[in-house]
């Protein structure tokens, strides 16, 4: 037969225990309040008669305004056809087969212009990207994501042709210019 040795449980957890036992009752002890203030508060309540609801204001009918010179309905469908057989007579069309030029990945509006150079007769614009590479641009390539092919470059800007959306499903030409950076 073997014996165990039994070692007394420390005298401190004795106490957390107990100590523990008597919070769990204390706080029970206080579900068990009477409510009865709450009650005489909520029938006192009750018996006070009940106030008056304002009637509902009466609603003046709208008044319409004919506005003078303004005879065409805003929602005529006529009109917007016109415009989009206008937009579609249009013969501006992205050539899907030609391939991107590097330039082409920028907005146009983080691009800029920081100079000019000539060699052998033909003017090149200085592009500096986002990333801070400065690329040699001339008449014919392209920039910008809207097909922004170059028509000219001057000395203090560089001009464009872009392609862009008629809101109509369509597309058309759109002059635009890079101008000097006055940055340093």
């Amino acid at each position: 037969m073997s014996t165990r040795n039994r070692q007394p449980k420390p005298v401190s957890m004795r106490w957390w225990r107990m100590l523990g036992v008597a919070a769990l009752g204390l706080s029970l002890s206080a579900c068990g309040h009477s409510m009865s203030d709450l009650e005489q508060w909520v029938a006192k309540e009750k018996a006070q008669p009940g106030g008056r609801v304002p009637p509902i204001p009466q609603v003046t009918p709208y008044q319409s305004y004919a506005y003078p010179g303004h005879t065409r309905d805003p929602f005529d469908s006529n009109v917007l056809q016109r415009l989009y057989n206008l937009a579609h007579k249009s013969n501006v069309k992205i050539d899907p087969n030609r391939p991107r030029q590097y330039l082409e990945q920028f907005p146009l509006d983080s691009l800029k212009m920081v100079g000019t150079l000539t060699d052998k007769g033909v003017t090149y614009g200085l592009i500096q990207t986002p990333d801070g590479t400065i690329q040699r641009v001339t008449v014919g390539q392209y920039m910008g994501q809207h097909s922004g092919k170059i028509t000219e470059v001057l000395p203090t800007s560089i001009k464009l042709r872009e392609i862009v959306p008629d809101n109509f499903g369509g597309y058309k030409d759109q002059s635009t210019s890079i101008a000097m950076s006055k940055e340093k």
